[in-house]
């Protein structure tokens, strides 16, 4: 039988950082990972498995898959030894056979929020326990994590993000030679998948050896207090959260050194590796757009002063609620506070709705045997899905400068927390995306503390222009792996739609449409006031056939 080869580690052109990414995991896999981002075709996940041939078999290199059960992932009793043998045995789950090697997934950005709890609490702990009919038993799982993904198909949840200890930007190669040199290799590993790698086996022995060397040594890489400092000035000048990035960078060019051989790390080294580690730490994706002429130093000189907002305890009476409003958009006006609030559209329903029908296949252990031993028949029995979703609720708040005008922007975050505030014991994630010069950004991801959203509603300021196209864009990364039957989405903006594409505003449809066209219950809350209204909310509701209503002067 001939040996199956996979397209050899060595043998990938052009993708360097990559290449250098993974190679000091192996050093050092207390790093946590590398995240592979970029383009389709660009040898992501063909350099991943090619790792995985370079080291071993004694290497732990497990996929996986983003459609996983339970029982597959975590692990499961063997029915066929509990009922032919009569013995209880664990057949261990994908996280405990990756221990101390690499946990690979590919399309990380698409896994479901159950298996991403799952893959966060392991990561976390070094292991998890596993609860099944009869046993409690924990399972070692101390892995390094490897992540590929495409941005445009969704952004990946904050937490887990932060678990991958590098990140690496990856794009198509643009030089003719770089091309067809990728192509001739493939159609050479392709007709001949032996002869291929021998040409790279040589290569492929002395990058192995050169790892295993590094890992002895990497102890005993000296680390300067200059290179500390350097380290600690880096994560502050990029406002970094938290001390992970301090310690990553200092791990990663001590891998650096100890993989080249050097006694000590040196500030070159940590000006190498400083991307890896920051990147996906202190900047966001945001989408691409057909052209983009706008100048944000036009907003500069021509920026309103935000309006402050009452804080509680304080004056309130600019929030009071017009009839209009009332009638449009199911506001109610408390008979005590006369503050007003959303009436968020049936909320039992939007969190009564089920989980995944791929979490009802979990096979009932207890109930199967049960009827074995009835019967003489082995039926499975699967478990029922009894968990249910969480009714989420999306602020889209136009933040940009004409919004400062006429105390708009007080109003409106009035609003937002007054509801918020009048569903304190419900099961409801809010979230907030806004506008941010000529783009948008995602404020608040989903959350239930309400006070935590309630602050970031406070702190919102106005300025710059209206990309309401980049902002639908930033709705889709929330709803990436989320039920769109349990979410309501709020666009309070007043239409002027100025920035994103030579069309700004054909730009914002066409983006609702390609991205948020499965969100049942959205409503957009036009803003403009004054004597002259340009009706451009109005215009986006209709042409996207979204409910409406309008917010008139106070």
């Amino acid at each position: 039988m001939k040996p199956k080869y996979t397209y050899p580690f060595t043998a990938i052109p052009d993708q360097e950082d990559l290449k250098l990414c993974l190679l000091l995991n192996l050093v050092d896999s207390s790093i946590g990972g590398v995240l592979a981002t970029g383009d389709k075709g660009t040898a992501k996940t063909t350099m991943v498995r090619g790792l995985s041939q370079l080291m071993g078999e004694d290497f732990p290199f497990v996929n996986l898959p983003i459609g996983a059960t339970e029982d597959r992932v975590l692990g499961s009793i063997n029915l066929e030894a509990l009922i032919n043998q009569k013995t209880t045995i664990v057949d261990k789950g994908l996280l405990a056979q990756a221990h101390r090697g690499f946990l690979y997934i590919d399309e990380v950005n698409l896994l479901n929020d159950y298996l991403m709890d799952v893959l966060l609490d392991a990561s976390a702990t070094g292991g998890y326990h596993l609860e099944r009919e009869g046993i409690s038993q924990w399972m070692d799982s101390r892995f390094c994590l490897v992540g590929t993904m495409n941005p445009e198909e969704g952004a990946l949840r904050p937490q887990l993000l932060d678990r991958f200890g590098l990140s690496v930007t990856i794009q198509t190669p643009k030089e003719m030679k770089t091309r067809t040199k990728i192509a001739m290799q493939r159609l050479s590993f392709d007709s001949d998948p032996i002869a291929f790698y021998k040409q790279f086996q040589e290569e492929e022995q002395q990058v192995k050896h050169q790892v295993i060397l590094a890992k002895k040594r990497l102890n005993d890489v000296i680390i300067p207090e200059s290179i500390q400092e350097q380290c600690a000035a880096l994560t502050i000048a990029n406002q970094v959260e938290g001390m992970r990035a301090d310690i990553l960078l200092l791990k990663t060019a001590r891998a650096y050194a100890a993989f080249y051989n050097e006694e000590q790390v040196t500030a070159e080294m940590v000006d190498s590796i400083a991307p890896f580690v920051l990147q996906h730490r202190a900047k966001e994706y945001t989408p691409p757009t057909d052209q983009n002429k706008e100048n944000p130093s036009d907003t500069e000189n021509h920026t309103p002063r935000e309006e402050s907002v009452p804080r509680n305890g304080q004056n309130n009476n600019t929030f009071q609620l017009p009839k209009t409003v009332q009638q449009g958009l199911k506001f109610s006006v408390s008979k005590a506070t006369k503050k007003q609030e959303i009436l968020l559209d049936t909320p039992q329903k939007l969190y009564s709705v089920s989980q995944p029908a791929e979490r009802q296949q979990e096979i009932s252990v207890l109930q199967s045997v049960k009827h074995y031993l009835k019967t003489g028949k082995f039926t499975a029995i699967y478990k029922q899905a009894t968990q249910k979703a969480t009714a989420r609720i999306i602020f889209l708040v136009d933040t940009s400068a004409s919004m400062a005008l006429d105390q708009q922007m007080a109003y409106l975050k009035g609003v937002i927390e007054k509801t918020i505030m009048s569903y304190p014991l419900q099961k409801i994630q809010y979230a907030i995306v806004g506008l941010q010069d000529t783009t948008a950004k995602i404020i608040q991801e989903f959350t239930a503390n309400t006070q935590e959203i309630s602050n970031i509603n406070h702190q919102l300021k106005t300025g710059g222009k209206t990309n309401l196209g980049a902002a639908f864009f930033k709705v889709y990364e929330l709803l990436r792996s989320v039920n769109t039957q349990t979410v309501q989405l709020f666009v309070f903006t007043d239409g002027k739609i100025n920035a994103g594409a030579e069309n700004p505003f054909q730009y914002a449809i066409t983006t609702y449409k390609k991205y948020l066209a499965r969100i049942q219950k959205t409503t957009v809350i036009d803003t403009e006031t004054g004597f002259v209204r340009l009706g451009k909310a109005k215009q986006l509701a209709q042409q996207l056939k979204l409910n409406y209503t309008t917010v008139s002067d106070f």
